[in-house]
């Protein structure tokens, strides 16, 4: 037998075909989109900068980075704060 000690059926024939069996995956990484972290960490940057551009008093029309920085680009013009 070549199956994992946590195996159920205990019938597979080598132990990578076992451990497919099971459906176990990598953590954290998503192959045909790239490293979940990746994502998030873009994530999380875009709401930091949404967060730091209202706490200056802006309103950005929404919380990607690309309206964020538009909102700021268009405050500095205006010399006031932008509000979408």
């Amino acid at each position: 037998m070549a199956c994992s000690s946590s195996c159920l059926t205990r019938d597979h024939k080598t132990l990578g075909e076992c451990i497919r069996s099971k459906g176990i995956g990598a953590v954290g990484v998503n192959i045909s989109k790239g490293s979940d972290a990746d994502t998030q960490k873009k994530w999380d940057r875009g709401l930091d900068a949404y967060r730091a551009a209202r706490a200056e008093g802006i309103q950005p029309a929404a919380t990607d980075r690309a309206s964020v920085e538009r909102a700021v680009r268009l405050s500095d013009a205006a010399g006031e704060a932008y509000q979408a």
